[in-house]
């Protein structure tokens, strides 16, 4: 294993945040892979000349961040796989961030929804992609156009359509992004689809998904931005209402 990152003296300054880019910037270079063991407290107290209370502050801070998690008695691993606490920290700050952080959001969404988009359409969305994406969308029609429709399921109908739209990236962190992005929109999203539905705009709901398919299979004539506005007319003031 290339120890370069974990056995250079840490200068005076940077301690508990060096610590934590130390390791995260060994697992980006391939130093430590998925599975790996970190070294022990006393060895990174060793190699980063750093005091066991620097050592245990660091390594907690990545076991939140779900990058690296304790397996007594053996020590120490990194994550075999991506986890939602990863993102904790940017969703606590947009917490935060208080009134006037829905305009972050707004576009935060637009800039994943629109690159989520281009990027599929420049390579290319696959036939199991589609058809599941049809599939799911068909779903969604159903619960609109239901007598006893409920803005619950259509809501869950319309985030299982967009993560499945994600996840046709085959990028996990890309999905992992825009799962993010839901999960703090939630409640905005049901304001709108309760919103759609007192104004009898059903179809509206249902043309923003078929311009979706359309935009992602490419068809003639679809402009990726102005899909992507179109799906916000209501949302975008939901936290208005």
């Amino acid at each position: 294993m290339n120890e370069k990152h974990l056995t250079t003296p840490i200068k005076s300054e940077s301690l508990v945040q060096t610590v934590i880019n130390r390791i995260t910037d060994a697992i980006i270079s391939g130093e430590l892979k998925p599975g790996d063991k970190l070294p022990t407290e006393v060895e990174l107290m060793a190699t980063l000349q750093v005091s066991r209370n620097t050592v245990r502050e660091a390594i907690r801070t990545l076991i939140a961040y779900g990058v690296v998690e304790i397996r007594r008695p053996e020590g120490t691993f990194v994550c075999n796989n991506s986890s939602p606490n990863m993102l904790s920290p940017l969703l606590y700050q947009t917490i935060l961030a208080g009134g006037g952080s829905h305009e972050y959001i707004l576009e935060l969404r637009q800039i994943v929804d629109v690159g989520i988009t281009q990027l599929i359409r420049e390579r290319g969305l696959s036939e199991a992609d589609r058809e599941e994406l049809e599939h799911l969308n068909d779903e969604y029609e159903y619960e609109l156009r239901s007598e006893n429709y409920s803005v619950q399921r259509v809501l869950d109908k319309d985030i299982e359509f967009h993560k499945a739209v994600a996840a046709a990236t085959h990028n996990p962190f890309i999905a992992m992004l825009h799962d993010f992005v839901a999960d703090v929109t939630t409640e905005s999203r049901y304001r709108t689809i309760a919103k759609v539905f007192e104004e009898n705009d059903r179809e509206y709901l249902i043309k923003t998904h078929r311009l979706t398919l359309d935009a992602l299979e490419k068809k003639p004539g679809v402009d990726v931005n102005e899909v992507i506005e179109f799906s916000y007319f209501y949302w975008k003031d939901s936290y208005n209402w």
